[in-house]
């Protein structure tokens, strides 16, 4: 249950419910663990929110922008200060030596996509950082600036609504066959409506994984279920090329980054599926002058995310070398056969 939080925005204190409880907006990754660790300085109330708000089913059915109740413990210690911080969501990467790697729910939901047809969306976008109308103002925004969607009450839209922001990127290209196979939909981040008008919205940027942009792409946000971890899964090995990158600045992929390949579900994957990446080897020649392919050689791990019919995001969840995963590479994957060794 307890995720590791370094970056998203906690909203403090909303009201008070009474003399003895106090209301809290629930933030982008907050759990009832660390609510009960910054609140009454230890973990061990987490059960008592769950108890005093028994209009939540359990401890995953938190969302972003709901209002739970805090109730009033005696003996521990006082809620702090209303502060905003801003965090991410960090899981564990899963080692060669880990059976069961952790995968947090802000990984799933930033993961993106390779969309083949173009993405049905409410809204859009209409003007970033409208919090510095009359002063120069920068073009992009990041978490804590406000943005304006073209979305309001007539809507459906309403005070603590929240949406996904998505960027349309570029077209990615299958390497097998050099045809356009689909454009790559990133995750841009995420919003939380504050004052809504009959057309428009003004919405605060909890969380931003990139840069959002005027005209990005505005969804519901849905919370993303959680995903069982299948060190076996059902494709033995494959082929896959890297068709491209969560980060559309890198060249290459480092640890947590998430990569897409031309593979899918229609190939065998699943989300879950652990695999060890293997670059395949070259050809040579030994001693006595007979040509020999050289050994596949492991570089990292993968957890698939999300799959679509021919195409995958995967989190790297380990780099083995320092060989790292670039866009165009031509890949082996392998089903993990042994958790101390990696070995297929």
């Amino acid at each position: 249950m307890r995720s590791v939080i370094c970056g998203l925005v906690l909203m403090a204190f909303a009201g008070t419910a009474s003399a003895s409880a106090t209301t809290y907006t629930i933030g982008y990754g907050d759990t009832l663990w660390d609510l009960s660790i910054r609140f009454y300085g230890t973990p061990d109330y987490w059960d008592d929110i769950l108890a005093a708000n028994p209009s939540i089913m359990g401890v995953e059915y938190l969302v972003p922008g709901m209002d739970i109740v805090l109730p009033d413990i005696a003996g521990t210690v006082g809620a702090p200060a209303p502060t905003r911080t801003q965090s991410v969501t960090v899981a564990p990467a899963p080692t060669l030596t880990a059976s069961t790697p952790i995968i947090s729910r802000i990984r799933l939901e930033s993961a993106g996509f390779v969309a083949v047809n173009p993405v049905p969306a409410p809204g859009v976008v209409l003007a970033v950082n409208v919090e510095d109308q009359g002063i120069v103002s920068n073009d992009d925004a990041y978490a804590g600036d406000l943005v304006e969607i073209d979305m309001g009450t007539a809507d459906g839209v309403s005070v603590n609504s929240v949406f996904k922001i998505l960027n349309v990127g570029e077209q990615a290209v299958d390497p097998e066959t050099g045809n356009k196979i689909g454009t790559i939909v990133r995750v841009a981040g995420l919003i939380r409506i504050l004052e809504p008008s009959e057309n428009t919205s003004i919405a605060l940027v909890e969380h931003s994984n990139m840069q959002i942009n005027a005209g990005d792409l505005v969804v519901v946000y849905e919370r993303a279920a959680d995903i069982p971890i299948n060190t076996r899964p059902a494709s033995e090995d494959m082929t896959a090329w890297v068709i491209g990158l969560q980060n559309p600045l890198l060249t290459r992929s480092y640890t947590y980054d998430v990569v897409y390949l031309n593979r899918g579900s229609e190939s065998g994957l699943r989300p879950g599926d652990v695999f060890v990446v293997y670059n395949y080897g070259d050809m040579a020649y030994d001693i006595s002058g007979n040509r020999v392919v050289t050994a596949d050689i492991p570089i990292s791990e993968l957890v698939v995310l999300t799959t679509e019919r021919t195409t995958c995001s995967a989190l790297v969840s380990a780099n083995i070398t320092g060989d790292l995963i670039e866009v165009g590479d031509r890949i082996h994957l392998a089903r993990r056969q042994s958790a101390q060794t990696g070995s297929r």
